[in-house]
């Protein structure tokens, strides 16, 4: 268990360590548009948290730079634990990679949690002659820059995992032609529309089409099997290994240099979060695993994903 402490007021167990409250409401910086995966994050826990620990959470939508402008307007807040960053894989690990001298990396705070980590599912449409992963991929070798794929952008993790699987392929970054939407959702529906010939694309958004018909799955970057589509086969079985670190996810995170007494209470309303049966749910609802109770070193896995994508970034040739 993290430390415990007085949560809002609410009285706390014999032997659990007292820790002064962050008052509410609390501002949490959400980096991307309501209604994606970073916005479903931030509603799941400002709703345990009220529920489980008394405190009031504010969401502030700053979508300014790929994520950037809301990084830094917490990273400039006094770190008192009033102000926190919902990160996500894009602005803390990916735009760092890519933009180092405008992006602000994960080092730049204090990691709180990782929320929760959700895979990618690669995926056609139910009507397509593609029934395996290894047959898009001699598709696309077969045809070189025909078929398409949908990606939330550019520089989105998406897109990122596309041109990863060529290169793992040995196949050239323009085998296929990207389309670049502005959602993960989006994404999907360029692929249901026809636009788009597959995608790698998050679960939240792939694993309803798919068990509705309307989608055919062909892997996924999950560490094993999925409850929800257990057939589906993962990278690692397929030979792909490396692409299971490639996850969307969450983090909370807080101005750098927070207290002891901050930084301990946030984590003691952390663990009543994570005993949420609710947020448990919702998380699950989000195509996603809990993760704050198992993530040890919520630190040290953000700065290996750092480093899986510069590595990743320099690889494939991707900064701008």
């Amino acid at each position: 268990m993290l430390a415990g402490g007085l949560l809002g007021g609410m009285p706390v167990a014999a032997g659990e360590l007292l820790v002064p409250a962050v008052p509410s409401p609390v501002r949490l910086f959400v980096p991307f548009v309501a209604g994606g995966e970073a916005d479903g994050s931030a509603r799941n826990l400002a709703r345990s948290a009220a529920r489980t620990a008394g405190i009031a959470i504010e969401i502030s939508y700053l979508t300014a730079e790929s994520g950037a402008a809301a990084a830094r307007a917490v990273k400039m807040a006094a770190p008192d634990g009033q102000t926190l960053l919902l990160g996500r894989v894009g602005n803390i690990a990916i735009q760092p990679a890519l933009s180092p001298r405008t992006a602000v990396p994960a080092s730049d705070f204090t990691v709180l949690a990782v929320l929760d980590e959700a895979p990618l599912i690669c995926a056609v449409r139910s009507g397509s002659p593609m029934r395996s992963m290894h047959e898009l991929l001699a598709a696309i070798a077969a045809a070189p820059g025909q078929l398409r794929y949908s990606t939330a952008g550019a520089g989105s993790l998406q897109s990122l995992a596309v041109r990863y699987l060529f290169a793992l392929n040995g196949l050239p970054d323009d085998a296929a032609r990207p389309l670049h939407v502005g959602q993960g959702s989006q994404a999907t529906q360029a692929l249901l529309r026809g636009e788009a010939d597959f995608s790698c694309n998050n679960a939240r958004s792939i694993v309803p089409a798919v068990q509705s018909g309307m989608l055919r799955g062909l892997m996924t970057t999950a560490q094993g099997r999925l409850r929800s589509l257990p057939r589906l086969q993962n990278a690692s079985e397929l030979g792909w290994r490396d692409m299971q670190q490639l996850q969307g996810w969450s983090a909370l995170l807080g101005p750098a240099g927070m207290s002891a007494q901050a930084v301990g209470h946030w984590r003691a309303v952390l663990d009543k979060v994570a005993a949420d049966a609710e947020w448990q749910a919702g998380t699950e609802a989000l195509g996603a695993s809990a993760r704050i109770s198992a993530t040890q070193d919520p630190a040290q896995f953000l700065r290996q994903q750092a480093q899986f994508y510069e590595r990743l970034v320099s690889t494939l040739e991707a900064r701008p």
